[in-house]
């Protein structure tokens, strides 16, 4: 039965939306009408295809793109219990607020087995990108291209006092996406449905894009405690809160801002590099006992 809902201004600059083709917008708005209360409903495309797009030349398996295309940008979650597929839209209470909700009669995804999106492929094996990579430095349009979405994550915006860092290779030959992702997996790994892959690449993209590794470690630490999921446009909303000045805080000069923020960078990375490091030793040696 399809509901009333509502829709906020954010949705037209989410940089997580933007990334997505047009059909695939309007089947996550559609999904919001068409999923209960809770935010839950049965996965099946042939289903949704007839809610959401019942007049139009669409057919299951286009709807089947969409629902991947959504999972992949982490904006709904698919899970299964006792062989029935089910749905959920991630941070459902952030896009809606409910009046004297009715309760759900499907599965919590908390009850069943998350899983783990379904990269987008084409025939010649590369995954889709039906949208152009967006920045605020050089925006530019797509038309008619299609690119490899696998490495070509949202784009977040630097600090305006950072200076810009990059996914370097740290002296463990590991890059600092890599030691960023192992240390946020070992905290928050159970608590996400996300694949690890998915995690590392949002990473990646916010440092290839000049954010500072002390305030994308502080970023990230917001998004695991509150269970949200890594993605461009998480990222970026947790970056504003992390950029906040605390009330009375001592404003640091520029310059002296940038050198003390440059050191903390390379303590942290250093001490992430050490504790990979021990992790690898452990294992090694528990592999050899």
């Amino acid at each position: 039965m399809a509901r009333i809902r509502t829709i906020k201004p954010e949705f037209f600059t989410s940089l997580t939306i933007a990334d997505l083709p047009l059909t695939a917008r309007l089947t996550f708005i559609g999904l919001w009408t068409h999923a209960d209360d809770a935010g839950r409903c049965i996965d099946d495309p042939r289903l949704i295809k007839a809610a959401l797009w019942p007049l139009d030349d669409r057919t299951a398996a286009d709807i089947e793109l969409d629902l991947k295309l959504l999972s992949e940008a982490s904006l709904i979650t698919r899970y299964m219990l006792k062989q029935k597929r089910f749905l959920v839209v991630t941070s459902w209470d952030e896009h809606q607020r409910i009046n004297r909700p009715t309760a759900s009669k499907l599965p919590a995804p908390e009850e069943g087995e998350p899983l783990p999106p379904d990269p987008v492929t084409r025939d010649n094996g590369d995954s889709l990108n039906t949208h152009a990579q967006l920045s605020e430095d050089s925006p530019q349009e797509r038309k008619g291209k299609e690119g490899n979405r696998e490495g070509k994550g949202t784009p977040l915006p630097p600090s305006s006092h950072q200076p810009r860092a990059t996914d370097s290779e740290g002296p463990s030959g590991k890059t600092r996406s890599e030691v960023m992702t192992d240390e946020w997996w070992a905290h928050y790994g159970r608590r996400t449905a996300q694949t690890k892959r998915t995690i590392r690449q949002a990473i990646a993209d916010a440092l290839t894009n000049g954010v500072d590794p002390v305030e994308l470690h502080a970023a990230l630490g917001r998004l695991g405690e509150t269970s949200k999921p890594v993605t461009g446009g998480t990222l970026q909303f947790a970056l504003a809160e992390v950029r906040k000045p605390a009330p009375g805080a001592a404003v640091i000069p520029f310059a002296g801002r940038q050198a003390a923020q440059q050191a903390e960078t390379d303590a942290w990375f250093e001490r992430s590099l050490a504790r990979a490091r021990a992790r690898d030793q452990a294992a090694a040696e528990e592999g050899t006992a």
